[in-house]
């Protein structure tokens, strides 16, 4: 298990890509590279709203720690069919999240359910995708893509994953 001191919060919440707002960020996703991976409520809602069914989903029924609308619930459960459910809570990775992100990586497809909270497991997709785009929020601001499978990206995200603390 992996625990996000303190003094990294902020340098983790930096976006990893470009921030997009609305149909822009929808634009980039359609026309961004396969495995489409979407990590996040709110993006994989929006996603499917505009007709871009993600590959990978890591979701955990909530948006800013709030639990979302039972409509939304059963949208993303459409599109998570034989999801794996891990515990991982807030400022942790824990080995089950890990073992499970690494799986869907390898299969190109599937999805996460995340009963905590599943935001750095944004760090695991960048620091273990070969290919690919990640889309995720970056709260108040909009969506995140990110290209995947850049030495930059991965190593960078590989860092930040090195200093946690493990547990």
């Amino acid at each position: 298990m992996l625990i996000l001191p303190e003094k990294m919060r902020e340098g983790v919440r930096k976006p990893f890509g470009t921030v997009f707002g609305g149909s822009t960020a929808m634009e980039a996703a359609r026309l961004a590279a396969r495995p489409l991976i979407s990590v996040g409520d709110q993006c994989a809602t929006d996603l499917i709203d505009a007709g871009i069914a993600p590959d990978i989903l890591i979701f955990d029924f909530k948006i800013k720690r709030e639990e979302i609308s039972v409509g939304m619930k059963k949208k993303l459960a459409l599109h998570a069919k034989s999801a794996f459910v891990v515990l991982s809570g807030a400022g942790m990775i824990s080995d089950e999240l890990e073992i499970a992100v690494l799986r869907v990586l390898e299969n190109g497809k599937g999805a996460v359910m995340v009963a905590g909270e599943d935001d750095l497991s944004s760090l695991l997709v960048m620091a273990h995708a070969k290919q690919g785009t990640l889309v995720y929020g970056q709260p108040n601001e909009g969506a995140v893509v990110v290209p995947l499978g850049g030495k930059e990206i991965m190593e960078k995200a590989r860092a930040l994953l090195g200093r946690m603390e493990k547990k």
